[in-house]
């Protein structure tokens, strides 16, 4: 049979054959995968896909060094953070690589007439036929199909370049990879595993919210003016449930009083919050914050607060973030970015395009694993896509996660490099490191140590450990989740969270070990390697490892579809870390200083700055996981924060 050119347009995703001559092979899947299997369709070579070539940049090697001279508190440039002009014009690809790249199109006729190439010089990107495509990086391409969707993508193998300009291109998509992303949130007590996008869309790469819904439960009626908070808002009660009033007695932070940072919150459509649980909350929990307050709201994408589809699976994440941020920063402005719309969705490079003009394509050359902007989709977004649109704030919290596994290697290592960017210029990103201990999204685990391309088991079975992603990214801050031990008081040691969820930990199959966590996890693997097998997961020691640092992620009593609803999970911890994070920023430029930036330098050369959490485990892939002990771990990281000698450390830096 064969494919129109209508419906390959929706097949986006590439193949690839062995080289020939001075060719030589750019990317190349590891191995089969066994969801998608190849289908007996002849393609029309006709049909139409838009390639985009991701051109290397200058200076990545440098990028570490970089941050460090301005991140290491050891630096006499501590604080003196980057302007977005100095990251574009440090890390922008050589005029050679443009002009090689441009050479080598044109000697396939591809003219300069047909080229798009962004303002950085990042991205070169051109429509091209499907056998185009094929003769021009001698290759193959098949359609192929998800065993379970029964979704098929256009993939390749591997594919080609010419030798002699290899060095100048990064990558080029759509190529080995498979699908686009699906938004899913967790499976919970309550609700069982379903995609949370109406209509939803084309892929197997789960962008996953990590909050977990546990039982509801009554809110406390607001206080009496000048009268006593109730109950439920006490630390006496912390043991059973968490409120903003909770984590200032666990940590030691202060009610905000001041104004002059910022923060932000990203969530990914059709996640969206609901200003009645919002005004709920202020009402019961968090009487420091006016009713009907909302945060700022940065629409990304045709990104809307949407309140059409309600429930757990659509509010419970958002509401979580939000209601928590907002209540602990107060009065300092809360970002919401939003991202995508309610046909197509969105991805973290469809956030990192909007707040970085150099990133992005301006074209949608982003991985076929991103949604693509303007979306032709029927009710999708038509608007211009949003290419440095807006200002980062200077922390960010992110509480979605991708498992390690996958993604390709190119895709994270770009990303990766963007985060080092926005480190550069003094933004702070926190991320969830994962509810389900050494198993990942899904409570999946690899087939093979260091799988790649979706090899993971069914969920609940055993195999390999597996990371998450963005949090192995070694320029951004992973969180892991603590819980009060119940029946213990609020001013007693934590322990690593057990409650419904296990905290997220282990080691990157892709990342190396940067150098300032270098001594931390020597120490772990002398004094406690566990006694696993190096089937089961990275045990060399030289590899990124997470999380840095944990914070409560048990039984946060959230207003959400109008009741009280206890929440778990890493996407609790996270937004508490940033928010005190921002905290500490309001005190520093109160005081004349710069934003703090990238924390994990500062954080390790001063561990004692933490408070220390010596028990529990992270249980997953029929293990029980690693354990907490004296110092960094792979499960609650260097441990929880102490507000008082984290800005005593923080404000005596320049």
């Amino acid at each position: 049979m064969k494919l129109s050119v209508i419906a390959i347009a929706g097949l986006l995703s590439l193949a690839s054959c062995a080289p020939t001559g001075n060719y030589a092979v750019h990317e190349k899947r590891n191995g089969d995968n066994r969801m998608w299997t190849p289908h007996d369709i002849e393609l029309d070579r006709r049909a139409m896909l838009p390639i985009s070539i991701s051109l290397t940049q200058q200076n990545l090697d440098k990028g570490y060094e970089f941050l460090m001279d301005v991140s290491d508190s050891k630096s006499p440039n501590y604080g003196k953070h980057w302007t977005p002009e100095q990251i574009k014009e440090t890390f922008a690809p050589s005029a050679e690589a443009v002009g090689a790249v441009k050479e080598w199109l044109t000697s396939y006729g591809i003219i300069d007439e047909r080229l798009s190439v962004s303002k950085s010089g990042s991205w070169i990107r051109f429509n091209s036929t499907i056998g185009e495509a094929e003769v021009l990086m001698q290759t193959k391409y098949r359609v192929y199909e998800h065993a379970d969707t029964k979704k098929t993508h256009i993939a390749c193998d591997e594919y080609s370049v010419p030798a002699e300009i290899k060095s100048h291109i990064d990558f080029i998509t759509p190529t080995i990879e498979f699908g686009a992303v699906v938004r899913e949130l967790k499976k919970t007590r309550a609700l069982p595993r379903r995609d949370v996008t109406k209509g939803s869309t084309n892929g197997t790469t789960k962008l996953v919210g990590l909050a977990v819904e546990g039982p509801r439960l009554a809110l406390p009626p607001p206080p009496p003016k000048n009268g006593p908070v109730a109950q439920a808002s006490s630390p006496t009660y912390c043991d059973q449930y968490i409120t903003p009033d909770c984590l200032r007695a666990l940590y030691g932070f202060p009610v905000g009083s001041l104004s002059k940072s910022s923060y932000g919150i990203v969530e990914f459509t059709p996640n969206a919050y609901l200003q009645s649980d919002m005004n709920l909350f202020y009402a019961s929990l968090a009487t420091n914050v006016p009713v009907g307050y909302t945060p700022t709201l940065n629409s990304i994408d045709g990104g809307v607060n949407q309140v059409t589809y309600q429930g757990f699976a659509y509010n419970g994440e958002a509401d979580l973030d939000l209601q928590y941020a907002i209540a602990l920063v107060y009065p300092q402005k809360v970002t919401l970015y939003q991202v995508g719309d309610m046909v197509e969705g969105a991805s973290f490079n469809n956030f990192l395009d909007a707040i970085d003009g150099t990133y992005c394509t301006y074209s949608g050359g982003d991985d076929v694993i991103d949604p693509v902007y303007p979306d032709p989709a029927a009710g999708g977004y038509k608007g211009a896509k949003n290419c440095g649109t807006f200002t980062p704030t200077s922390v960010i919290s992110i509480s979605y996660a991708y498992n390690e596994a996958d993604l390709p290697v190119a895709y994270m290592n770009r990303q990766c490099n963007e985060y080092m960017k926005l480190g550069l210029q003094g933004v702070t990103i926190v991320t969830s490191s994962g509810d389900n201990g050494v198993a990942g999204n899904s409570n999946q685990c690899c087939t093979y140590q260091g799988c790649s391309g979706g090899w993971l088991n069914a969920a609940g079975a055993s195999g390999a450990f597996n990371p998450s992603f963005p949090g192995t990214c070694p320029y951004i801050t992973s969180v892991g989740a603590t819980q009060i031990v119940p029946g213990s008081k609020v001013t007693a040691a934590e322990e690593a969270c057990t409650t419904v969820i296990y905290s997220g930990g282990g080691f990157s199959n892709n990342f190396a070990l940067p150098g300032y966590q270098t001594s931390a996890v020597k120490t772990y693997f002398k004094s406690h390697k566990p006694k696993y097998s190096t089937t089961l997961y990275n045990a060399s020691g030289k590899t990124r490892a997470i999380p840095d640092i944990s914070a409560n992620g048990a039984n946060y009593l959230c207003a959400v579809d109008g009741v009280g609803q206890l929440i778990y999970g890493t996407s609790a911890s996270a937004p508490t870390v940033g928010a005190i994070v921002t905290l500490i920023n309001e005190q520093r430029i109160g005081a004349g200083k710069s934003a703090v930036g990238f924390i994990n330098p500062v954080l390790y050369a001063n561990p004692k700055a933490l408070n220390d959490i010596k028990k529990g485990t992270n249980p997953g892939c029929g293990t029980k996981g690693f354990s907490a002990v004296s110092g960094w771990d792979p499960l609650t990281g260097l441990g929880t924060p102490n507000y008082p000698a984290l800005l005593k450390l923080f404000m005596a830096l320049p």
